[in-house]
């Protein structure tokens, strides 16, 4: 079983429990295929979910071969994933069927090809009973913008429904194996439009987005050691951050500021520092005899989770966001790490090892009302929250390798967005800017 020197020394100098942790992280060796399928298991939720109808577009013609999939399908699984909606796909306009599934909204549309590569996309929701249009938009983009528009819209139903955001236009960032080496990649929230952003010979791990969603930080072995990396998404400049700690990972940025919480190894000891990613500037917050790893910010940056052994194993603790009033979350269980605070700011989800195997769990924030997620499957990790707190994504072993999936917050409705390969530590987007500046829309 093949672990990088540095990796490997790294770790050893932690605790035993967390060296594990990570030493389970980095050992695998499933090749990468570059292709995704969707794999969806529909468990039972707790939450209640809004039927809603999905009628095909009508296309001009045999114009839209090239899309990666017909527009009525890419709304159905925006539908479906969202936590807030139950697709109801008919062929054509059926009062019968939406009646009878209780869908009293419908969505539907057209595709024209107006110019050579660009197409004019008109987006419909009416009323079922009535027929009567609750709101539409037609926009004018270059084919391989289609999809994006699709998600665009499908965000907009759900705002003019629901009242809240929706995050089909969001996208998230995981590890994935290429050439037996870890690269970071980002994609579509739904897995489609894959791009690999590191190309390092050596380890790439840890990515989360800098508030904004204009750059990623990551963790890289390309100086033998982990260090922080942050990386732009339009220009692909690359700055090492935090020098002045010779090994630095798991980052997490503040909600608020855009500062960067990581733990440094200082004398083979990890503490928490909060950083200045344009100044470089840090404070050391957390002093503790035992190590401090995995900080996750509060949504209003008030407060901090951590994992440490301090007690004997690895716990969830919480503290002030200076490092004061430092509490314990977790007490179930002898191997919890990996928290990350809701959007909500009401529960954590983290993960915790039940009988030499790995599952996701939510909790209160005071440790009580703990729900397990997964259960029976492999092993599952990483989770991380949705910016609107209906979905977690994760990663799990379940199939054979290493997969991200999607699941509603209550663990139901679970979908593989990712497909052959090794895949890990998903990290969702933020919310970002209205697109409406981006794309060209035509009228309501």
């Amino acid at each position: 079983m093949w672990l990088h020197k540095e990796l490997f020394a790294m770790f050893e100098r932690m605790t035993k429990p967390f060296y594990f942790s990570f030493l389970f992280l980095f050992c695998t060796t499933v090749s990468f295929a570059s292709i995704d399928t969707i794999d969806v298991n529909v468990g039972i939720s707790v939450f209640k979910t809004m039927p809603i109808g999905v009628v095909p577009f009508v296309e001009d013609g045999n114009n839209f071969a090239s899309l990666q999939e017909k527009t009525h399908d890419v709304i159905e699984r925006d539908f479906n994933l969202s936590g807030r909606f139950t697709a109801v796909p008919s062929s054509k306009f059926d009062l019968v069927k939406f009646s009878r599934e209780r869908a009293k909204f419908y969505v539907t549309g057209r595709l024209d090809k107006v110019a050579e590569g660009r197409v004019k996309l008109s987006c419909y929701l009416y009323a079922s009973q009535t027929k009567d249009l609750v709101f539409g938009e037609s926009y004018v983009v270059a084919m391989k913008d289609v999809r994006r528009t699709i998600h665009h819209f499908v965000d907009k139903v759900i705002k003019q429904l629901w009242g809240e955001l929706g995050v089909a236009s969001t996208q998230l960032a995981w590890v994935s194996k290429m050439d037996n080496v870890k690269q970071v990649v980002i994609a579509d929230y739904d897995g489609f439009n894959r791009r690999q952003l590191t190309f390092d010979t050596s380890i790439s791990m840890m990515p989360v987005w800098s508030l904004g969603n204009a750059d990623i930080i990551f963790v890289s072995f390309r100086n033998g050691k982990s260090q922080l990396f942050q990386k732009n998404l339009s220009t692909g400049k690359e700055k090492r951050l935090f020098p002045q700690h010779a090994q630095t990972f798991s980052p997490a940025v503040n909600p608020v500021t855009g500062e960067i919480l990581y733990a440094g190894i200082v004398d083979g000891k990890s503490d928490l520092y909060l950083g200045d990613p344009n100044t470089n500037k840090i404070q050391k917050i957390s002093y503790s005899k035992s190590s401090q790893v995995s900080p996750a910010w509060s949504p209003y940056a008030s407060e901090i989770l951590f994992s440490s052994d301090r007690g004997g194993s690895p716990q969830i603790y919480v503290m002030g966001k200076d490092g004061s009033d430092v509490r314990r979350v977790t007490f179930m269980g002898r191997y919890n790490e990996r928290a990350s605070w809701s959007p909500e700011g009401d529960r954590i989800v983290y993960t915790s090892m039940d009988g030499g195997k790995m599952n996701v769990y939510t909790c209160a924030i005071d440790g009580s009302d703990i729900t397990q997620l997964t259960s029976n499957a492999g092993n599952n990790e990483h989770p991380t929250w949705s910016p609107d707190g209906m979905l977690i994504a994760f990663s799990s072993d379940r199939t054979g390798s290493h997969q991200i999936y999607i699941m509603r917050k209550d663990g139901s409705n679970v979908t593989r967005i990712t497909n052959g390969g090794d895949n890990t530590s998903p990290t969702w987007s933020w919310y970002g800017k209205n697109e409406d500046n981006t794309l060209k829309k035509e009228g309501k």
